[in-house]
């Protein structure tokens, strides 16, 4: 705040709830004394939180006005006159309006005094929730005047998940100058985080029973369930709905008006739980949820961390319960090479974009770039490619979407690196979230920390985790729903390793990095119970031998994959890469290198 005042630039990392908001509400506080009445801006991609913030700066006697599309007709005018008039101190604003004239005309007749992206991570062009809207912000910033001095104003960026990488980004992209730095710690003492392993046969029973118990207290409600796909959020929530839990649905597959009941019946408490893919919670200020059940793994533990701390906002005891299975990861492991790309995809797309031009200019609508479904977020990625091997230039076109300008050049090496740069954030994400999971000896709070660069001490105001402090009731909960020969082997594939120890006082075998992995089941004598293949899977083994030695490189064959790792696969005939990596013994790194080779090849037995 002060470095506001100071007319300098600052980039604010906060966890959620932790008064990033106040940062530049103040100093529009600041600005009544000012005899010029300087303008504060600020850029939001959450319309449910600027009109909450409006409502509280003008009930605090701060004359705030709103821009977004979606508003009822004659308010965004309205508000460019208030503007224009100068009784405005505090401008909220979506970063589509930028592409209006009007709107900046209107803010050329106002000096401003500070310039605020909010949700600033969304620059980051790899990283979890990328909005390329946010990409031509540098552009309006230099445009605008500051009071006395001349020049750009001062620019705050602000956001909750930002390692010290995604921050070194913002600042680049957004062009800060001499910016100081404001890091608060980023531990949430409020908040227990458990992770809960479940694999194996039975392994959704289980899932589903630790949930149900997850949720039966009354003090455990309100709640968000956040689920991996459509199909999983209709399957949990009539799930709920039928062991009488109050609760509702929310994805982008949904239609706007069912989407904001369904918002509306949570925020009025009509509603205790929605079961929601990550197209729910960015801007949604519910102070009193008390769990947040990620029903699948997110995609990084950035996405992890943001969603969880939707939890406890009111600063009262809350939950973050992450129900863990590698079927999961397979799952992420599809989206990143869905993701992939080559330089000859990128000189298509454009050629793709040329045959649309009109003079040059593409527009394109944002609707194409939803990353929440269908091909949007390949599309976005390659947008993105495009622009940083300079075949296009990215300008915003109003509420409707982009403007893009085809240059008729463009650098196939740039494309090239943008491409590996892809990648490798996409795989840094999912190691993020996987050692996140798999860390059952290491507490979950110290992990979370560490990963945003935090080095203060833990401080728990409640039960940190279930690595320190195990709740025995969700271990047995986990266990509950699980067949009773599977419990009596001692077997680790439902609750974390080092959960399942602790609680029950016995001992645990996790996979090779703790928690999730397990091992084959044991006969009476400890030694690994042998299942003999029939005659016509001796042949189909032979052949995946075969394969296998193909895949070798001139290494020895098992190096690829064991013995046991083949005949696993060879009695689950996995369809999909999820599929595959929950097959005993079958890792991350197999998926990425032998997945699809091998998957064709069980196509063809």
């Amino acid at each position: 705040m002060q470095a506001a005042l100071d007319g300098r630039d600052s980039l604010v990392v906060m966890p959620t709830g932790g008064g990033k908001s106040l940062c530049y509400q103040l100093p529009a506080l600041a600005t009544d004394s000012d005899p010029t009445h300087p303008l504060v801006v600020v850029v939001s991609p959450l319309i449910a939180l600027m009109a909450d913030q409006r409502a509280r700066l003008e009930r605090a006697g701060v004359n705030a006005a709103m821009l977004a599309s979606g508003m009822e007709e004659g308010h965004n005018a309205q508000a460019l006159r208030a503007i224009s008039s100068g009784e405005v101190r505090l401008v909220l604003a979506a970063p589509e309006r930028f592409a209006s004239r009007a709107f900046r005309e209107t803010l050329a007749t106002r000096e401003v005094a500070l310039f605020v992206v909010d949700e600033a991570h969304c620059v980051a062009e790899w990283g979890h929730d990328f909005r390329p809207d946010y990409l031509r912000l540098h552009d309006a910033i230099e445009s605008l005047t500051r009071p006395g001095a001349g020049g750009r104003p001062a620019v705050m960026a602000a956001t909750a998940t930002a390692t010290p990488r995604v921050a070194e980004e913002i600042a680049m992209r957004l062009g800060l100058r001499d910016w100081v730095a404001v890091r608060s710690g980023f531990d949430r003492p409020n908040l227990t985080f458990d992770v809960v392993a479940l694999e194996g046969k039975g392994a959704v029973a289980r899932k589903r029973a630790t949930l149900l118990h997850a949720l039966a207290r009354e003090d455990a409600r309100p709640a968000i369930v956040y689920c991996g796909t459509r199909k999983g959020t209709e399957e949990v929530g009539a799930l709920l709905v039928e062991h009488r839990l109050q609760a509702v649905c929310y994805h982008a597959g949904m239609s706007p008006q069912e989407r904001r009941a369904s918002q509306e019946a949570f925020m009025s408490a009509g509603a205790e739980v929605v079961v929601a893919t990550n197209a729910f919670g960015m801007g949604v200020d519910k102070a009193d949820v008390r769990t947040v059940v990620h029903w699948a793994v997110p995609t990084s533990l950035e996405a992890y961390y943001q969603e969880a701390g939707r939890g406890g906002r009111d600063g009262r005891p809350g939950r973050a319960l992450l129900l863990a299975s590698r079927m999961d990861l397979g799952r992420l492991i599809r989206f990143i090479k869905e993701r992939e790309t080559s330089v000859e995809d990128v000189k298509r797309y454009v050629a793709r974009l040329r045959v649309r031009a009109e003079n040059g200019i593409v527009a394109i609508g944002h609707g194409e770039l939803d990353t929440h479904g269908g091909t949007g977020e390949r599309e976005q990625v390659l947008l993105s490619i495009a622009e940083r091997a300079g075949a296009v230039e990215l300008q915003p076109g109003g509420p409707e979407g982009l403007l893009v300008r085809l240059t008729g050049s463009g650098s196939p090496r740039k494309a090239y690196e943008a491409i590996k740069a892809a990648r490798d954030r996409g795989w840094e994400s999912y190691r993020s979230i996987e050692r996140f999971i798999s860390s059952g000896q290491t507490c979950r709070r110290r992990q979370v920390l560490d990963h945003f660069g935090d080095d203060e001490p833990c401080a728990p105001e409640v039960r940190c985790c279930d690595v320190c402090e195990p709740d025995v009731e969700l271990v047995a909960a986990s266990l509950r729903a699980a067949p009773a020969s599977r419990r009596a082997r001692g077997g680790c594939s439902t609750a974390s390793a080092n959960g399942i120890a602790n609680a029950t006082g016995g001992t645990a075998t996790g996979g090779a990095n703790g928690a999730i992995g397990t091992r084959g089941a044991t006969n009476g004598a400890g030694a690994p119970e042998e299942i003999a293949l029939d005659p016509a899977d001796e042949a189909r083994f032979e052949k995946l031998k075969a394969w296998r030695l193909g895949r070798s490189e001139g290494k020895p064959a098992f190096t690829v994959a064991a013995n046991t790792a083949l005949e696993g696969i060879l009695r689950a005939r996995p369809a999909s890469l999820e599929e595959l990596i929950a097959v005993k013994g079958i890792g991350p790194a197999f998926c990425e290198r032998h997945g699809e080779s091998l998957l064709q090849a069980l196509a063809e037995l």
